[in-house]
């Protein structure tokens, strides 16, 4: 291939962006009772808050045997999924406030009355395309809340912090 067909098909190729995304929370009814979790935070609202998201990276614990001159190898159990969404905050720190309690409120609840669930979406990036679910994260609990790093030496710097969940059933979507 000659360097003009090189940019032709490169030009021609339907790229992937990776900052056209959506993500839907769907949190338990008790938790969003406990933490007074409203519907302007509900579905797809709070895609104006999130800054990215991580997917989870399947992974498990091998099985590795030597035996006889000879090794045998095979996948082990799965790892926990874990993910994590970077988040923008406002109204002094709501939403960071809603995942602490959410984190806080888990420790002594049952996990039927906490697991979540999370949507990951992928946008259109091209006319002729349709919005695609990637992936639905079952299970779901919050596995951490970042720090907030207040400072005097930043000027209006809106406030950043990370969830990371871990879940037990991810459901990829569409995986062919």
């Amino acid at each position: 291939m000659n360097f003009a067909d090189g940019m032709l098909t490169a030009y021609n190729t339907k790229w992937s962006y990776i900052n056209s995304f959506t993500i839907e929370l769907d949190l338990s009814p008790t938790i969003k009772k406990l933490v007074g979790w409203t519907s302007d935070l509900n579905s797809r609202a709070i895609n104006l808050n999130i800054v990215s998201f991580n997917t989870p990276q399947f992974t498990n614990q091998n099985i590795e045997h030597y035996t006889g001159d000879r090794w045998f190898i095979h996948n082990g159990r799965d790892e926990l999924y874990r993910f994590s969404i970077t988040f923008r905050d406002q109204d002094q720190m709501k939403l960071y406030r809603k995942f602490v309690a959410t984190y806080l409120f888990q420790r002594t609840m049952y996990f039927d009355d906490i697991k979540s669930t999370v949507h990951l979406y992928k946008d259109a990036d091209y006319a002729d395309e349709t919005i695609k679910k990637i992936a639905t994260y079952n299970n779901a609990m919050i596995d951490s809340v970042s720090q907030l790093q207040f400072s005097n030496n930043t000027e209006t710097q809106i406030a950043e912090f990370t969830v990371e969940f871990k879940c037990t059933n991810p459901d990829p979507e569409n995986i062919k």
